[in-house]
């Protein structure tokens, strides 16, 4: 490891002078202008038209107009449309109904069973319907065979011929209109509407959410031409996005990101994905590409009152496609350095049984060499210095509808290969050469009980990526199993008076095995919860939420309480004003927990020992970190042209926890904990490990956001996240305040904007521009003259990011070809102070569905 002073270096050259700075600026700014006026060429010069989802609502409710006025071309045509834009079975039922309804009984019939393919919960009664119209369709059609095979009537004279006057075109009779019982009712509902289940744990409108809330959604994640999940999240306001090494970003909301970010709950589907030795999401372990996901919710706030310890200031939920819906389709893409992304998926259904079977291949190189050729004096851990992360994946997922009782769903995945990570204290630089990450999931979802189960496991092995020769790579080996059970349930209740209510209550238990050569020993936790959620409206404009859950936490032996309340008021049916207040916590990790691990030092037979439990104090405990959250915010979606969001917050952040200080090793402790250790030869000088931060911080941020969607153009987003933090040292003693430093947790401004075309002719693009100011870290280094760690400030110049993508769809809709571009002003920059340099990516892309 090279030494602190080059490193610190090399660190605090990070940016560039405020000329350069101000010619990057003026360069992204050109840029911009540039390719805002490209698109705004292609825009108006073909036919183009706004978000999928926004256009096929608005076609959906003329249709339904159009129906109800007895227009029914009309209605249909416009059904139609928007069914072309976004499939949907309801719109394939409606257009069965208007045609049932117009008398037109062999197209209902056709549209019918259109609908019934997709396997609805209500098959039965529409089979029914089906035949009941074929058999109408047979009397019919027997009804006029007769007509026409009846002979002539007979006539007794035969007058002499006259020259008839043109008789009037005969008048068929209106077929009689069904009734209601044998067409069935038409869903009238908003089936275009967004909808979110990660704030409450059920369906409900983004309006009714007890905190604020953004998506993302599937035409975002292909117009983007992005292949990292993560980078997906950089254009939604609040979301902080660090780019570390060629294939690890760490994600957080609403500040304190940091390298293997542990604020921020991951779920794909529900499902918690954190590696729990590290309490971080390493994203290159999941099992799924872009290509599999429908969606991505994010819940902006604390979210432990639903999802316990690890939701600390919010929820990224990965939501995939389901199974039996969708086509086939591969994709692959090939670009800089080489990197490469392959996806194939295949998805069918067997009457109430569907499946999806996806797999994939990436392999990312890094941002930037950290050792470079010809280092006699350095040994490796892995001898590929480009390769960030080469992995394969494959997931399999089925569901089986049990009538009218729910669904049931099984399915599991698997990732296998290397990553490169940059881990935290002395460990900067770390390969995972092997690892295979693997999870097998079950659940049950009916009108009153959601169950689900689910096995996650790790194995891998770990080294340093880089040494001094005659110094040890700290080589491991770890395995973590996982255990998950949840079950949650439901009652919707009318009170009376127009008042509502809909209960949610579960309970949760969480079984962890850890086996980790860096921990002092094989560790085993068991975790359990209890929860409620308890939305109650009282009248048309005014809802309340409260939620509560208590969680068991073994290292701690105590209960975590975590209370939310929420005041919603609707001040129309498509807006909200919401006022919440929270608490959230994060328990310690097992890296931080029961750490055991000697790092060698500089001086020759020397070691600093860093330890969770301290074998001077061994009932030393570390306390979970807390935050207390107040939020303000409104969203409005009156308008079917554009959504407001904005947010205003003031968050309590206390009991961070960091590297512990040194405790140099007395004659009295050298029974205990002085003696040489015998694998590795050194003898430990200093004691190490974790304490909970004397600081706390107070943080006053803001959201604002816009999507518009113009009836034919663009689809246009914009946001700006504002955030403003005031470091308290005042439970701080003297002694600490001479080694710590102030450090801001995030950058006070961020701003996103971008631009998405789809013309009919085929031709996609979008435009993605990132601002993110400038940044003071407080990082953790040892200071080896005092032999003790101490905080040092490093700071973070500005930085723009402008992305872009330009493709074309053809062999109607089917195939497409893109070319997509990454920070392509090629604006070098640090996103961490220890992090790599970001450059420039260009990738080019193919994709076929079938």
């Amino acid at each position: 490891m090279p030494p602190s002073g080059t490193k610190r270096s090399r660190v605090m050259q990070v940016g560039a002078r405020a000329t350069a700075r101000e010619s990057r600026l003026r360069r992204t700014i050109g840029a911009l202008l540039v390719a805002s006026a490209a698109l705004f060429g292609v825009t108006h010069s073909t036919p183009a038209f706004a978000d999928a989802r926004t256009e096929a609502r608005t076609h959906f409710k003329k249709g339904m107009d159009a129906i109800s006025a007895g227009r029914y071309d009309d209605g249909i045509a416009e059904l139609q449309k928007a069914y072309e834009l976004l499939p949907h079975p309801n719109v394939l039922f409606n257009i069965g109904r208007a045609y049932a309804e117009s008398g037109e009984l062999e197209q209902a019939v056709v549209y019918y069973r259109k609908y019934l393919e997709g396997n609805p919960p209500d098959k039965d009664e529409i089979a029914q319907v089906v035949k009941n119209l074929e058999a109408r369709i047979k009397r019919q059609q027997l009804a006029r065979d007769a007509a026409l095979s009846a002979p002539p009537t007979p006539t007794p004279n035969t007058p002499a011929p006259v020259t008839p006057a043109p008789a009037p075109a005969p008048v068929t009779p209106a077929a009689p209109v069904p009734e209601t019982s044998d067409i069935g009712a038409a869903r009238t509902e908003d089936v275009f509407a967004e909808s979110i289940v990660t704030a409450s744990k059920g369906t409900q409108s983004p309006l009714d959410a007890a905190n604020s809330t953004s998506i993302i959604t599937e035409q975002d994640i292909r117009l983007s031409g992005i292949t990292k999940i993560p980078e997906l999240l950089r254009r939604l306001a609040g979301l902080d996005i660090m780019e570390v090494t060629g294939s690890q970003t760490e994600v957080s909301i609403r500040g304190f990101n940091q390298r293997l970010s542990n604020k921020t709950l991951v779920l794909v589907d529900g499902r918690s994905v954190y590696a729990d030795i590290l309490g971080a999401t390493v994203w290159q372990t999941l099992s799924i590409g872009v290509e599999d996901i429908q969606r991505i919710e994010v819940v902006r706030g604390p979210g432990s009152s639903l999802y316990g310890a690890d939701a600390f200031n919010g929820v990224v939920n990965i939501i995939t496609k389901k199974p039996g819906e969708g086509r086939n389709g591969v994709a692959g893409g090939y670009g800089s350095q080489a990197t490469t992304h392959g996806s194939l998926w295949a998805s069918g259904r067997d009457g109430d049984f569907g499946w999806r079977l996806a797999a994939g291949y990436d392999y990312l190189p890094r941002w930037s060499r950290e050792v470079p050729n010809g280092r006699a004096d350095i040994v490796t851990g892995v001898g590929d210095q480009v390769e960030s992360s080469r992995t394969i994946r494959l997931d399999a997922r089925g569901t089986r509808r049990l009538g009218n009782l729910g669904t049931f769903g099984i399915g599991g995945g698997l990732s296998q290969g290397s990553v490169e990570i940059l881990a935290i204290g002395p460990l900067n630089d770390v390969v995972l050469p092997t690892f295979t990450a693997t999870d097998v999931t079950s659940y049950f979802n009916g009108d009153n009980v959601d169950v689900r189960v689910f096995w996650n496991r790790l194995r891998g092995t770990s080294s340093l990526n880089y040494a001094y020769v005659g110094e040890s790579l700290s080589p491991s080996h770890v395995e973590q199993n996982i255990v998950d059970g949840e079950m949650v349930l439901k009652s919707k209740m009318a009170l009376g008076g127009g008042v509502k209510n809909d209960l949610r209550a579960g309970a949760a238990y969480r079984y962890k095995n850890v086996d980790w050569s860096y921990l002092d020993q094989r560790r085993i936790e068991h975790h359990y919860a209890l929860f409620l959620h308890d939305e109650l409206k009282i009248a048309e404009p005014l809802a309340l939420v409260a939620d509560y859950r208590i969680d068991w936490v073994p290292y701690l032996q105590r209960f975590q309480q975590s209370p939310r309340g929420a005041v919603l008021i609707h001040p129309s049916k498509q807006s909200t004003v919401r006022a919440s207040v929270a608490t959230a916590f994060r328990k310690p990790t097992f890296l931080e927990s029961y750490l055991q691990l000697p790092i060698q030092l500089p001086v020759t037979g020397a070691a600093h020992v860093s330890e969770g439990v301290r074998s001077e104090d061994p009932g030393f405990k570390l306390n979970a970190e807390r935050i207390l959250s107040a939020e303000l915010g409104y969203l409005n979606q009156e308008s079917e042209f554009f959504v407001v969001d904005t947010a205003v917050y003031y968050n309590r952040v206390s009991n961070l926890i960091q590297l512990a200080d040194n405790r140099p090793i007395t004659v009295g402790d050298i029974s205990s904990a002085g003696a040489q250790n015998p694998e590795t030869g050194l003898y430990p000088v200093a004691l190490g490990g974790w304490d909970n931060q004397c600081q706390a911080y107070n943080v006053y941020g803001g959201e604002a956001g816009v999507r518009t969607f113009p009836t034919e153009g663009l689809d246009v987003y914009a946001n700006y996240t504002l955030n403003l933090l005031q470091q308290d040292n005042s439970n701080c003693t003297a002694e600490q305040l001479s080694r710590i430093v102030d450090d801001q947790r995030t950058s006070k401004h961020k701003i996103n904007a971008g631009v998405q075309l789809r013309t009919k002719p085929g031709i996609d693009g979008s435009i993605d521009f990132h601002y993110v100011s400038s940044q003071v870290w407080a990082e953790q280094v040892t200071n080896f003259v005092r032999q003790q760690i101490e905080q040092q400030e490093f700071k973070l110049s500005d930085y723009t990011l402008f992305n872009a993508r330009i493709g074309y769809r053809f062999l109607k809709n089917q195939a497409d070809v893109s070319l997509s571009g990454f920070n392509l002003l090629d604006v070098r920059h640090r996103e961490h102070p220890f992090g790599q340099l970001v450059g420039r990516r260009v990738m080019g892309m193919f994709s076929y569905r079938f």
